[in-house]
C-alpha cells in the first residue's frame, strides 16, 4: 500500500456499506417510482379521493424510509407497496386506498415493536448531540476521563482533510465547540483521538506511513488544545506493508493500550482484515501481548473488527464490526469477569441504528456515545444513549 492509497482512508474508518447495497438502492428507487404514481389526480373520481390516496402514499414512502434506516424488516410491506402501484396506475383508487390503510397500520405496528423491544436495550433514548459552533461532520467521538472535553474528528473529503478537533462541555447533549487540536493536523488523515486520566493523547495518522516507516499510531501530551512531545508508537506495528493500526483506545490508568491491527489491499477502501489485539505500557513504550488472540478470541471471530472503547475497569468493551459480505455494520458490546479473562461473546447494540459507528463511553459510563450518517443531509453527527438502569 502507497501513501496515496493511504491518504484516501477515511478512519474510523467510514466504509458506507449501505449506500453501497444493492437492495437499499431499490428500495430508494421504488419509494420514487411509488411517489410519482400518485403526483397527479386521476379522472374520474371525486377530486378528493386521488389527493387523499397521494396523503397515505406520501407518508407510506416516509415510513419506508424510517424503517429502513431504523434496520426494520419490511419484507412482508414491500410487496403491498408495489401493489399500490400498480392500482394506482391503473387507476383504481378505492383499492389503493385500503391497501394503503393496511400498509400504514403494519408500519406502524412494526414501529410499535421497535418501540417495546427498545424499552428492554441496555441502552436508550437516543438523542443528538449539539456541538456549538461546528456544523461539519463529527465522528470517533471521545469524552475525556474527566467529562471536561468531546473529542472527534471529520470527514475526509475532496476538498479537505480529516482532522481531530476538540469542544468543551456544558452538558450531557451540549458543547462548545473550541477548534483544531493543534498542531497534529496534516493534510493526510489524523483521527480517532483518545486520552487516559493523566492527558496523555493517542491518535491516529498517516502523515509519515511510507516503507521504512509503517507507523499510524502516535502518542502526546494534551494542554489546553495543544499536544506536545508527540512521539511515534512503532512497537505496535507489524512492520508489514498494507498492514497499520486502524485506531486504538486508552485505558483510563494509561498502562493498557487497546488497538487494532488492520489491512488495506492496495486501492481498498475498506481491510479485508482487521483484528484486535492489546499492549502493555512498559517504560516509553507499549508492547503487544502474547495472550492477546486467547483475550479477544470471540471478538477477532468476525473477520473485520475496529474502533473500540474500554471501560474504567476494563472489563466491558464497546466496537464495530464490519459484516463486509452482508453488507452491513453493527454496534457491539463484550464483558469479561476480570482483567486477564477473555471477553465473553458479544452482542448487538440494537439501540444503534444506520449508518452508525465508534460506540465510545462516557465518562461516567452511564451514556455512550457513537456517530450515525443522516439520512436528510448525509453528514455524520454525534450521537448519545443512556444506559438503562432497569437492566443490568
Amino acid at each position: 500500500m502507497t501513501t496515496d492509497n493511504l491518504l484516501s482512508i477515511t478512519t474510523g474508518w467510514q466504509f458506507d456499506m449501505r449506500l453501497k447495497s444493492s437492495s437499499y438502492k431499490r428500495s430508494l428507487h421504488f419509494m420514487l417510482l411509488f411517489t410519482l404514481c400518485f403526483v397527479l389526480p386521476f379522472d374520474g373520481y371525486a377530486q378528493s379521493l386521488p389527493y387523499l390516496v397521494k396523503g397515505k402514499a406520501d407518508k407510506a414512502v416516509e415510513q419506508l424510509r424510517d424503517s429502513l434506516e431504523e434496520e426494520r424488516d419490511v419484507k412482508s410491506i414491500i410487496p403491498k407497496m408495489k401493489r399500490v402501484e400498480i392500482l394506482g396506475k391503473s387507476g383504481k383508487l378505492k383499492e389503493a386506498n385500503a391497501l394503503l390503510d393496511e400498509i400504514l397500520q403494519d408500519f406502524e405496528g412494526l414501529e410499535q415493536r421497535d418501540k417495546e423491544d427498545r424499552k428492554q436495550s441496555l441502552f436508550i433514548n437516543d438523542k443528538v448531540v449539539n456541538i456549538k459552533g461546528y456544523d461539519d461532520d463529527a465522528m470517533e467521538a471521545f469524552i475525556s476521563r474527566d467529562g471536561r472535553y468531546l473529542f472527534f474528528n471529520s470527514l475526509k473529503t475532496k476538498n479537505r482533510s480529516k482532522d481531530i478537533f476538540y469542544a468543551e462541555r456544558i452538558d450531557d447533549y451540549n458543547f462548545r465547540f473550541k477548534g483544531q487540536v493543534k498542531p497534529i493536523n496534516t493534510a493526510a488523515v489524523e483521527g480517532v483521538p483518545t486520552m487516559d486520566e493523566n492527558g496523555n493523547f493517542f491518535y491516529v495518522s498517516t502523515h509519515a506511513y511510507k516503507p521504512k516507516h509503517l507507523v499510524t499510531m502516535f502518542k502526546g501530551t494534551f494542554n489546553d488544545g495543544m499536544v506536545t512531545n508527540i512521539t511515534p508508537l512503532r512497537a505496535i506495528s507489524l512492520n508489514k506493508g498494507g498492514w497499520l493500526n486502524m485506531d486504538s483506545e486508552i485505558s483510563a490508568d494509561g498502562n493498557t493500550l487497546y488497538s487494532t491491527q488492520s489491512f488495506f489491499s492496495r486501492g481498498a477502501d475498506a481491510p479485508s482484515v482487521s483484528y484486535f489485539f492489546y499492549a502493555k505500557k512498559k517504560g516509553d513504550i507499549f508492547e503487544p501481548q502474547a495472550d492477546s488472540a486467547e483475550i479477544f478470541k470471540n471478538i477477532n471471530q468476525d473477520k473485520i473488527v475496529y474502533g473500540t472503547s474500554i471501560s474504567k475497569d476494563e472489563l466491558e468493551l464497546l466496537y464495530t464490526r464490519l459484516l463486509i459480505d452482508e453488507k452491513r455494520i453493527e454496534s457491539m458490546r463484550a464483558t469479561r469477569t476480570n482483567k486477564n479473562a477473555p471477553f465473553e461473546k458479544p452482542e448487538h447494540i440494537k439501540a444503534i441504528t444506520g449508518f452508525s459507528e465508534a460506540p465510545a463511553f462516557g465518562h461516567n459510563e452511564d451514556l455512550i456515545y457513537y456517530h450515525k450518517q443522516s439520512t436528510s443531509d448525509g453528514k455524520f453527527r454525534i450521537h448519545a444513549l443512556h444506559r438503562n438502569k432497569d437492566i443490568q
